[in-house]
């Protein structure tokens, strides 16, 4: 009997443990599925999907080589490291990303961030803080830190967007225009080229207007009215899409051809072009690394030191972007922010090995793939081989790409960006959001947009500090049940920073009418320690003058705290029909 026992408990032990080690596998064949993104569909993808994703990666293309030329400039370095970033971003977000959407790469926004800090260094400080971002970025997505993007309100993330396409607008006139300065900041490269107007290189200027017209005019072409209740007529709409979608390589192509035709004749180009592009595809190379600066060795330390607050600027930045973009393309769905965090952070990470620059979504590409139909995140296995192709075949001629092309290419794509009509609605609807949004603005220029993002969170914090401190007081005179008594409804909770407030309101209100206080306590969520004592205190006051501090519609978890406190000091009331009840005592207290 003790043996068959024996065996018995030892087969349940057995069981047990298998079954443990079954739900453990399954634990960790979820947390794969969840993390590796790719998972979730590739098993259901189609051949429809696959031709719906080529088309839209292909558009895609298009769209991301040009910009990507561009932007490495506005960040300072060589046009060829805008394409390191535009593939490795656009083939990581494939497998980690969550949002078909979106497309990871380089971006104006972090352009603007990355010459604030690494301005006049080496273009191995990119490298590394490119690295260093995306290990914050992956750590937050670990740490499930997506809540800390709802810190940042929308008038501020509207502010920032405008003034950062202010300042891109500025940075590029100079090359659009062909003025040489070397001016940093929005109002001192204003100043500069004030200065310098009579400077204004003539090829330079007629060819960036032209451009400017160009891509102004083919962004328009969407509107010319067309009857698609015909094939035809539908077919010659989607034409005219892909036409106005493709205008920034169509102008870029077109003005490079000028420039080659015009070298080739012998005659010097009148106007700057963007110079030699190293080809090929870089090696893989982690970026913890000494930095050469002429005859200086900078330790790595040392870089990490100079970099400062943009280790933490730049990744918060690109995940508010990231994880704004996923939502406004998520169609209703719940976006996982913490796997956007680690997708963001893998791109950057994995893309510093590659020499590439620090990455997040684009706004305007992830509208293009939506307009494409696009089916999965695969499309962006397509961008991202004419990246590798661009690299490979087509740099040489990336010398005769002129500079004011891609200034205008620039300028096309953020001055829309510029959000002024919401200025009236904040003034209208709220105060402390108009003062955010003009803050954050005001500052951004004038400081940078870094500065102007802390800025504005800090006001809007402020104005959440002042609804706790100071709570909007309902006051109503009241009489029933041949009660008089004044009742008053604090719009917010009873927390530390608001109970002296409402203490002092409700001395001066009992002192002044001589009549029982009734405080409305519906809103109040919860009591600190510091709330408790400040109401026993205003319960004493009142005591002291013959009246007991009455408190109307107290949760009875908060109600139980403050009898803790002590039970004889207050009156409940559980709704305004308990005044008969307390009608007596009230009376007697009064007497």
């Amino acid at each position: 009997m003790v043996v068959q026992n024996v065996r018995t408990d030892l087969r349940k032990r057995a069981v047990e443990r298998v079954s443990g080690s079954c739900n453990g596998h399954a634990a960790v064949k979820d947390t794969i599925r969840r993390r590796i993104s790719i998972l979730h569909w590739i098993g259901s993808y189609e051949r429809s999907d696959m031709l719906a994703d080529f088309i839209s990666g292909i558009t895609l293309g298009l769209i991301i080589i040009p910009q990507s030329l561009a932007y490495a400039p506005l960040a300072g370095l060589p046009a060829h490291y805008g394409l390191y970033a535009a593939y490795v971003g656009s083939l990581v977000y494939v497998i980690f990303g969550t949002v078909k959407e979106v497309s990871i790469g380089p971006t104006s926004l972090m352009a603007l961030l990355i010459i604030q800090y690494t301005v006049d260094k080496p273009v191995q400080y990119v490298m590394i803080l490119a690295f260093i971002a995306g290990i914050v970025e992956l750590l937050m997505g670990v740490l499930n830190l997506g809540f800390l993007v709802s810190f940042i309100p929308i008038p501020v993330t509207s502010a920032f967007t405008s003034a950062t396409a202010m300042i891109i607008v500025g940075t590029q006139i100079k090359d659009l225009l062909g003025i040489p300065t070397k001016a940093k900041g929005f109002f001192n490269i204003l100043y500069s080229m004030a200065a310098k107007i009579t400077e204004i290189n003539p090829g330079d200027a007629i060819l960036g207007g032209l451009a400017v017209v160009f891509l102004l005019g083919f962004r328009q072409l969407t509107r010319i009215p067309i009857d698609d209740k015909t094939p035809r007529g539908r077919a010659l709409k989607k034409f005219i899409w892909y036409l106005s979608l493709a205008r920034n390589a169509m102008i870029v192509f077109i003005t490079s051809a000028v420039a080659f035709k015009w070298s080739a004749s012998g005659d010097e180009v009148p106007f700057k072009l963007s110079g030699h592009v190293k080809p090929g595809i870089p090696g893989f190379e982690l970026p913890i690394y000494n930095v050469q600066s002429g005859n200086e060795t900078i330790s790595y330390f040392e870089v990490v030191k100079e970099l400062g607050s943009s280790l933490l600027v730049v990744p918060m930045v690109a995940v508010l972007a990231n994880v704004s973009i996923a939502k406004a393309f998520s169609t209703g769905k719940i976006v996982d922010a913490s796997q956007e965090m680690i997708a963001l952070g893998l791109c950057n990470l994995l893309g510093s090995c590659f020499s590439a620059m620090p990455t997040c979504g684009a706004f305007t590409r992830s509208a293009v793939s939506h307009s494409s139909g696009v089916r999965t995140p695969l499309a962006g296995i397509y961008s991202a081989i004419m990246t590798l192709l661009a690299l490979s075949l087509l740099t040489p001629y990336f010398y005769f790409i002129p500079k004011t092309t891609l200034a205008a290419v620039l300028i096309c794509s953020v001055v829309f960006m510029v959000d002024l009509s919401i200025v009236k609605v904040l003034y209208k609807s709220s105060r402390s959001d108009f003062l955010s949004w003009v803050g954050c603005f005001g500052v951004s220029l004038f400081a940078g947009v870094e500065v102007g993002l802390v800025f504005g969170v800090l006001i809007s914090i402020a104005g959440l500090l002042k609804v706790w401190a100071r709570p909007e007081l309902q006051q109503e005179s009241i009489e029933k049940q041949g009660l008089r008594y004044v009742k008053l409804s604090p719009e917010t909770g009873i927390f530390f920073p608001s109970v002296d407030f409402l203490r002092t309101k409700v001395i001066k209100v009992a002192n002044e009418q001589q009549v029982p206080i009734v405080v409305d306590c519906s809103s109040v969520i919860g009591l600190d320690h510091t709330s408790t004592k400040g109401m026993k205190d205003l319960a004493n006051e009142l005591e002291k003058v013959k009246q007991k501090l009455i408190l109307l519609n107290l949760k009875p978890s908060l109600k139980k705290v403050l009898q803790e406190s002590d039970a004889k000091l207050f009156t409940f009331w559980e709704d305004e029909k308990d005044v008969q009840l307390g009608n007596n005592n009230v009376a007697m207290n009064m007497a």
